[in-house]
């Protein structure tokens, strides 16, 4: 392995440690929500991106919308104090417009062998 791809490797095992951790204080402690929960995990997914970007190694689309989706989910959970089942309506939501508004900000690319006239 090339130093770029250890220390993605590296970055990648450093950030499943900190979510594993983070994922067990917050079953522990009891006055942590569902909300607060996936705040956390956002921060750390998107952190994690954030360092990749610092190191000059190319982010993973997938952490980067898995993140927003958990930071956008668990703020309206915390900031609704939401019921589980209002809880898991809204994440679905999230995921739409996430995957929606994904489509939107792609680069438009033009197909092959189609002329426009």
């Amino acid at each position: 392995m090339d130093n770029s791809k250890t220390l993605n490797h590296n970055i990648a095992i450093i950030g499943w440690s900190i979510l594993f951790i983070w994922w067990g204080i917050a079953i522990m402690v009891n006055p942590i929500t569902i909300g607060m929960s996936a705040v956390g995990t956002g921060l750390i997914l998107l952190g994690v991106n954030a360092f990749r970007w610092w190191k000059g190694i190319p982010i993973k689309d997938s952490t980067t919308v898995v993140g927003i989706v958990a930071l956008v989910w668990g703020a309206l959970d915390h900031t609704f104090a939401m019921s589980f089942g209002l809880s898991f309506a809204t994440l679905l939501i999230v995921i739409g417009v996430v995957a929606l508004a994904s489509l939107l900000v792609r680069p438009k690319t033009v197909s092959g062998g189609e002329s426009s006239n």
